[in-house]
C-alpha cells in the first residue's frame, strides 16, 4: 500500500537490528539461503510498494540469528512506533501486504528450524489448547485437565482466549492464567455456578503466524476463520447448536438434530468469553465458526438472533467493528493526554474506535460508550499513574512503561487506588455474564461495591455515548 508508515518503520529497524556492525560489500553480493531470499522479497515489496528505498541486503554479510529475531519482532517495531499513530489510518493496520509480510515471516521462522542453531522449534499448524478448569478452591488453587471432548450447552461456561503462546503443562497453565486473571475471579459463582475453560496456543506457534491470522481478522471480520477455529468449534461446542450433527469433508453439515429456537438461544446464552489482546481475535473467528455452522441448520436470522446471546467480555482489543453478532463489555485504559505509550496495541489495532471512545476528561474514572448494535459497551478507563498489587504474599509494583495493556490493570486491587473502580466493575461485569445475564443487568454493581464506585458508576452510565 502507497505511503504505509510501517515501512519506514520496518526499514530503518532492519538497518539498525540486522545490519548495524556488519560487513559492507560494496563490489560484490553476499549469497544468503533461500529461507532468506524469500523473506526479504516480501520485505521489500512491502517497503517499495509503501514508496520507501528497498533494502540492498545483498551487499551485506549479516548474522542470520539477527535476521531471525528481528522477522519475530516485526510487531514489536509496530508496537514501538508512537509517534506515527496520531496520523495512523486503519487501512495502514490492515493493509493486505502487511499480512502478505507478517505471513512471509511465519514462514520463514519456521524455515529456519534446525538450521541456525536456535533451540526454537516453531509450527505454524498446531491447534489450540484447550483447558477445563476446576475452580472449587479458587483460582490460586486451581486444577487444571486437558479436554478432548465436548462442552456441556446445559451449564453456564466461561471461556477464557488467552493470547499467550506457552509449554503445555498444568504448571505452566496455571501461573499464567494466575498472573492475568488475579482476583478477578474471587466469586462464588465461579467455584459452583460456571465451568470454566482456558484456550491459547501452544510454544509451536510462531508469534508472526499468530499475527497473520490477528491482521486477517481485522480486514475480514466477520467472513474469516482458521482452520484451528473450525477444529475448536467441532471438538466441544457442537452441543450449542444441534443434536447429532455430521460434516461432509468440506466440513459442511449434512445432517442435524435441530433444537427449537428457545432452546438454541439458551444454549447460546451458555457461552460468555474472556479474550484478552490477540486472543479476542481468536474468540471472534471462533464465533465466526459458530455462526457459520448454525446459519448452516436454522438460517440466516435464526442464527443472528441466537448469536445476540453470546457475550464476549474484552481488554486490550477493541470491537473488530461497530456492528458485531455477539452482545460485550470492552475494556482498555488510557490516559486523557496518550502520553508514555501506555497503551499501544488498542491504538495500534483499531485508531478510528480508540479516538472516538478514550477517555476525555481529567476527573472520571472511565467513559462508557455503544456501538451502533447496541449489545456492545466499550469501557474506556483511566489509566492510574501507579499501580501496585499483592503476588505471592508480597508487594509488587509494575514498572513496565507499558502497563496499561497489563490484565492487572482490571484483575488486581490495586494498593495505590483507594476506590479501585476498574477492578470493581470488571470482576462485577465477569460475574454477571458468566451467569447468563446480558443488557444492562451485565454492568450493574453488587450491593457489596463501595459506595463511592457505585456513584461514580451510576454517573458514568448517565454519560453514556452513542458511537
Amino acid at each position: 500500500m502507497k505511503d504505509n508508515p510501517f515501512a519506514i518503520v520496518f526499514r530503518d529497524a532492519f538497518y539498525k537490528d540486522v545490519l548495524q556492525g556488519c560487513i559492507y560489500t560494496p563490489t560484490h553480493n553476499t549469497e544468503h539461503p533461500i529461507r532468506v531470499k524469500n523473506f526479504m522479497r516480501q520485505l521489500n515489496r512491502f517497503i517499495a510498494k509503501a514508496g520507501a528505498q528497498p533494502i540492498m541486503y545483498p551487499k551485506y554479510a549479516f548474522d542470520e540469528h539477527k535476521l531471525f529475531e528481528y522477522a519475530l519482532f516485526l510487531r514489536g517495531y509496530m508496537r514501538d512506533s508512537q509517534d506515527i499513530l496520531a496520523h495512523l489510518e486503519q487501512k495502514h493496520a490492515i493493509d493486505k501486504d502487511l499480512i502478505a509480510l507478517f505471513k512471509a515471516s511465519s514462514e520463514y521462522v519456521v524455515e529456519c528450524n534446525g538450521k541456525i542453531g536456535d533451540k526454537r522449534v516453531f509450527d505454524n499448524n498446531v491447534g489450540y489448547e484447550f483447558w477445563k478448569t476446576d475452580l472449587s478452591d479458587g483460582l490460586e488453587n486451581a486444577k487444571y485437565t486437558l479436554q478432548q471432548t465436548n462442552v456441556s450447552a446445559k451449564r453456564h461456561n466461561l471461556f477464557l482466549f488467552m493470547p499467550f503462546r506457552i509449554k503445555n503443562s498444568e504448571e505452566m497453565i496455571h501461573k499464567w492464567v494466575l498472573d492475568n486473571m488475579r482476583q478477578s475471579m474471587d466469586n462464588a459463582v465461579f467455584k459452583n455456578d460456571v465451568d470454566t475453560y482456558v484456550i491459547h496456543y501452544p510454544i509451536q506457534k510462531s508469534r508472526s503466524s499468530n499475527i497473520t491470522s490477528v491482521l486477517k481478522t481485522l480486514r475480514f471480520n466477520d467472513t474469516f476463520y482458521e482452520n484451528e477455529d473450525i477444529a475448536l468449534v467441532k471438538a466441544h461446542w457442537l452441543p450449542f447448536i444441534a443434536q447429532n450433527i455430521e460434516f461432509n469433508s468440506q466440513n459442511k453439515i449434512i445432517s442435524a438434530e435441530p433444537y427449537s429456537k428457545e432452546q438454541l438461544n439458551a444454549n447460546f446464552r451458555n457461552i460468555t468469553i474472556f479474550s484478552y489482546c490477540a486472543g479476542t481475535a481468536n474468540a471472534h473467528r471462533s464465533l465466526n465458526v459458530l455462526y457459520d455452522l448454525t446459519r448452516q441448520i436454522y438460517g440466516e436470522q435464526t442464527a443472528k438472533n441466537a448469536m445476540q446471546n453470546v457475550f464476549v467480555n474484552s481488554y486490550g482489543f477493541l470491537p473488530v467493528r461497530e456492528e458485531l453478532r455477539y452482545s460485550g463489555v470492552h475494556f482498555y485504559t488510557n490516559t486523557p493526554e496518550d502520553d508514555g505509550r501506555r497503551e499501544p496495541f488498542v491504538n495500534l489495532n483499531n485508531h478510528s474506535l480508540y479516538e472516538k471512545t478514550k477517555v476525555a476528561d481529567d476527573f472520571s474514572p472511565a467513559r462508557l460508550s455503544v456501538l451502533p448494535d447496541g449489545r456492545n459497551y466499550i469501557l474506556a478507563l483511566r489509566l492510574p499513574q501507579k499501580l501496585a498489587f499483592m503476588q505471592n504474599k508480597q508487594i509488587y509494583e509494575l514498572e513496565d512503561r507499558e502497563f496499561g495493556h497489563n490484565m492487572a490493570n482490571i484483575s488486581a486491587v490495586n494498593l495505590y487506588d483507594e476506590t479501585n473502580y476498574a477492578h470493581n466493575v470488571f470482576k462485577n461485569v465477569l460475574a454477571n455474564s458468566s451467569i447468563g445475564k446480558r443488557g444492562k443487568d451485565v454492568l450493574k454493581l453488587s450491593q457489596q461495591s463501595a459506595p463511592n464506585n457505585i456513584v461514580a458508576h451510576s454517573l458514568i452510565q448517565a454519560r453514556l455515548q452513542k458511537i
